[in-house]
């Protein structure tokens, strides 16, 4: 049979569904005429849809160098890239295929979907967009416009977006997930659990909507439920690192150290933007070591400051430690660690003699392995310079007490249910005999000025002092307070680890970060950090009315 002939069957068997026959005439088709585009783009799209992505690509590679540049043979290229996790290159080969055909919605819908998971979501929305021009009401699109709109910020559109794509198919599984995150996002977690009943209702065991359902739970504060729904998750793909991480954080706030602590070894895999940092000595053990052990920080200004409150434990344990941390940290730390060799962070790794290493975030799973393990400090851990505090306190001093305030949180997740305003601390700032001094970080003179005006209350920045980046001068300063009110920020981790009498303001749901626990009122890691946390729906200002009652006092 001649090789046009074999095509022409190869062809048909393939559209009749009967892929396998379809691939097997195909073979013989190319034996007998090898340099035929059109045969191994057929080849290709028979592997594609066989599942046998490798050999597909390397077909439609072949159809393409023997000339088939045809938008089909780019196409279904890009299916395959999309098949095999390649996003990027995907991306490339529908603007192929979309150049010579521009009106191929399929390929507009999977170009969004692509961009979006290369964190494009500007251009994700305008293929979206671009699709539906050709078919207005393809579910798909619209959920790829959602998800774009939502991951701008605007979630009020990628609503409107995603009940667009269930008025067109009201049971599209993906569009139900996107609206319960989105829902979720609004504090609309409810609503969002619904949604994920729905998704289960027909899919049972749909990891997505039961990772949704999870972290909706978490927002809730039903930890408990939150715990088995992850179980569930990992049960369904022992590779699911986010559910680990997730669960990790619920056992950790609720004190289940022994089970939270190998669980947190998931979050260079399971939390957002967090890169480890491969260094090729091995990983600590937990005992004394033969040469200098390399303690390297994570996960920002805050969490080193917290995790370095085992630094006194790992000093009683080892010989020589190098600590590589946050260079806004090095003389603060240098100081409060002495005998312990202090270095900046810096892209590069540390070159110096190691014999092991550990990411400070791992301490926790030596040293805080019960509540009995947290030390009864009666100081903080890290020490001011002496004289920078005794010096601001005689500036300061005017026969009024001073409290230090801080009230956002730039926390890339959860900073913004983190912060509040600084008109929130009205309750305070009313309060005769108090001197208010501005610990934020960042450019606040517009909203310090807003509340002078509002208020007739001064809250004073120190021009001398760089609270973003002069860490050992804003430590100074947190020494010269009588008090610290704050919310879960660095400043509530630097006043902490001073051993300043802080109130730290902690958000309901998932932003309320694990190391503040569930019901404690004490920080068990600071000595004079007094928790103070958020009900669901109550207003930072009534907050601060309680913390202003304590400060008060009888």
């Amino acid at each position: 049979m001649a090789a046009d002939a074999l095509y022409r069957d190869a062809l048909a068997a393939c559209e009749q569904g009967r892929v396998e026959d379809g691939l097997a005439l195909a073979r013989r088709a190319v034996a007998l005429a090898p340099e035929q585009p059109r045969i191994h783009a057929l080849i290709g799209q028979a592997l594609f849809h066989l599942g046998r992505h490798e050999e597909a690509l390397a077909s439609f590679d072949r159809a393409i160098a023997l000339g088939s540049a045809t938008a089909a043979v780019f196409g279904g290229r890009a299916d395959t890239l999309v098949a095999l996790g390649r996003p990027e290159k995907a991306v490339a080969s529908y603007d192929r295929s979309l150049a010579l055909n521009p009106d191929a919605v399929e390929d507009w819908t999977n170009r969004a979907a692509m961009l979006l998971a290369l964190d494009r979501h500007a251009d994700a929305l305008v293929s979206a967009d671009r699709a539906l021009a050709l078919a207005p009401d393809l579910a798909d699109a619209h959920n790829n416009r959602a998800n774009a709109l939502d991951r701008l910020g605007r979630r009020a559109e990628a609503l409107a977006a995603v009940d667009r794509a269930l008025a067109a198919e009201p049971n599209h599984r993906a569009a139900l997930v996107t609206r319960a995150v989105i829902l979720r996002k609004l504090g609309r977690a409810e609503e969002a659990l619904a949604g994920c009943a729905r998704v289960l209702a027909l899919v049972p065991d749909d990891v997505e909507a039961l990772t949704v359902r999870g972290d909706a739970l978490v927002d809730l504060e039903r930890l408990d439920e939150a715990v088995t729904t992850f179980d569930r998750v990992i049960a369904l793909d022992p590779a699911a690192v986010g559910a680990k991480w997730n669960k990790s954080l619920i056992c950790l706030g609720l004190g289940r150290f022994a089970e939270g602590w190998p669980l947190y070894e998931h979050r260079w895999a399971g939390a957002r933007g967090l890169v480890p940092r491969l260094y090729p000595q091995p990983r600590w053990n937990g005992t004394r070591t033969d040469g200098p052990l390399l303690v390297w920080g994570e996960q920002g200004l805050g969490d080193e400051i917290l995790h370095s409150s085992m630094i006194p434990d790992l000093m009683a344990r080892t010989g020589r430690i190098v600590l590589e941390v946050e260079p806004r940290l090095v003389s603060l730390f240098a100081r409060s660690f002495p005998g312990v060799t202090v270095v900046p962070l810096t892209p590069a790794l540390y070159a110096g003699a190691v014999a092991a290493h550990e990411p400070i975030g791992g301490l926790g799973r030596h040293f805080r392995r019960r509540w009995e393990d947290f030390p009864k400090r009666e100081r903080g851990y890290l020490v001011a310079d002496a004289e920078r505090v005794r010096a601001l306190r005689a500036r300061l001093d005017d026969g009024r007490k001073v409290i230090g305030l801080s009230w956002i949180s730039k926390a890339p997740v959860g900073g913004e249910q983190k912060s509040a305003k600084l008109i929130d601390f009205a309750a305070l700032l009313q309060m005769p005999g108090y001197r208010f001094v501005d610990l934020q970080y960042g450019d606040t003179q517009d909203e310090r000025d807003t509340v002078e005006r509002a208020q007739g209350v001064r809250v004073e920045r120190l021009s001398d002092i760089d609270n973003t980046n002069d860490l050992d001068g804003l430590a100074a300063l947190m020494g010269a307070c009588d008090a610290v009110v704050t919310v879960s920020n660095t400043t509530a981790h630097l006043a902490g680890a001073l051993g300043r009498p802080t109130f730290v303001m902690v958000p309901h749901g998932h932003a309320r970060i694990w190391y503040w626990f569930r019901d404690r009122q004490q920080s068990p890691w600071y000595p004079h950090v007094r928790v103070r946390r958020q009900r669901r729906g109550e207003a930072w200002s009534a907050l601060v009315a309680e913390i202003a009652a304590a400060v008060r006092g009888p």
